[in-house]
């Protein structure tokens, strides 16, 4: 895995930011949630996600699990995609995605 994946914040198009002007965890949270989201806390993600996530798109994957976790790290904001381990009884994980987008590229990927 590349280290390279936590330690450069995610951007949107035309975005830069000079992390030394952001405390530690809000460093963190640009690197996770991008930079309008540099305030979340565990819990503003986790209702973000309750918000979209019977709505969202799921995509089931047989195997795999930490090739996919890692591929949504590096591409995806944290509150943007979820997955549930096992969730089928043919050891199938469920990974849930916000944007149909996303889950196209996911399964193009994986």
């Amino acid at each position: 895995m590349s280290a390279t994946v936590y330690l450069t914040p995610k951007l949107k198009e035309g975005e830069s930011v000079d992390l030394s002007l952001y405390s530690p965890r809000e460093r963190t949270s640009i690197r996770l949630y991008g930079l309008a989201c540099k305030d979340w806390v565990t819990t503003d993600v986790n209702n973000y996600r309750q918000s979209w996530q019977d709505a969202g798109q799921v995509v089931v994957v047989r195997g795999k699990l930490d090739k996919s976790k890692h591929w949504c790290k590096e591409h995806l904001y944290m509150q943007d995609w979820s997955y549930d381990a096992f969730a089928s009884p043919d050891n199938g994980h469920n990974f849930y995605f916000k944007d149909p987008k996303d889950a196209m590229m996911f399964k193009m990927s994986i």
